[in-house]
C-alpha cells in the first residue's frame, strides 16, 4: 500500500516518515525531489526565463527561496515550474512501487494527488508545533509563520485524507498510530 503523508509545518510528518522506513517502508520527500530539480538544467532555464535579469545558476536554491518568500506572484511563478514535474514523477512512483510513503505539504496545488491517493494528515496543534519549530538548529520564527500562512488550505485538504494522526503527545503515540492504522489496515 502506497500512502502520502501530508501536514503542517513541525507536525511530525518527518518522524513518521522515519517510522515508515524502519518498517520497510520507500519514503519520498517532496522537499528533497524539489532540491534536486533545483539542480537541473532545465528547471534553471524556466526559472531565468521567468525571472528576467536574475541568475540562478550560482546559487539556485538560495534566490529561489529569497524570490518565494519576496512576494505571493513569485511564489505562484516558482509552483507553477516546479508543481507540474513533481507531481509526475510522483504520479510515475506511485503507479510502479508499493509499500511507499511520499511527503507533500497541505497546499492547494496538491489537492489532487493526495485525495486521488490513500492520504495520512498528521495533525498538530499551534503550540507544539512552534515548540518543535524553536528546538531546531537556527529556527527563525519568521520562515515558520511564513510556511504556516502559506499551508492556508490545508482544511481542505486534511477533508480528503483517509487518516488523521494527532500528534500532540511523543514518538510512541506515532508508533501506536502506525501499527494500528496502517500495518493492521
Amino acid at each position: 500500500m502506497n500512502y502520502i503523508i501530508t501536514g503542517l509545518i513541525c507536525s511530525g510528518k518527518s518522524t513518521f516518515l522515519d517510522i515508515a522506513k524502519k518498517k520497510g517502508f520507500q519514503i519520498i520527500k517532496s522537499d528533497d525531489l524539489v532540491n534536486q530539480l533545483y539542480k537541473t538544467k532545465k528547471i534553471i532555464e524556466s526559472l531565468e526565463e521567468c525571472f528576467e535579469m536574475i541568475e540562478f545558476r550560482d546559487s539556485p536554491k538560495a534566490k529561489i527561496k529569497e524570490l518565494f518568500f519576496k512576494s505571493i506572484e513569485c511564489k505562484d511563478k516558482i509552483e507553477k515550474i516546479i508543481h507540474p514535474i513533481v507531481h509526475k514523477i510522483l504520479l510515475e512512483e506511485l503507479n510502479s512501487k508499493n509499500n511507499l510513503f511520499i511527503e507533500l505539504p497541505p497546499i492547494k496545488a496538491n489537492y489532487d494527488l493526495i485525495k486521488n491517493n490513500k492520504s495520512i494528515f498528521i495533525d498538530s496543534d499551534f503550540q507544539n508545533r512552534t515548540n518543535r519549530f524553536e528546538m531546531l538548529e537556527n529556527s527563525d520564527m519568521t520562515y515558520f509563520n511564513k510556511i504556516n500562512s502559506y499551508q492556508n488550505d490545508y482544511k481542505l485538504i486534511k477533508e480528503c485524507c483517509d487518516i488523521i494522526i494527532f500528534n500532540n503527545h511523543n514518538i510512541d503515540a506515532l508508533n501506536k498510530y502506525f501499527e494500528k492504522d496502517i500495518i493492521k489496515s
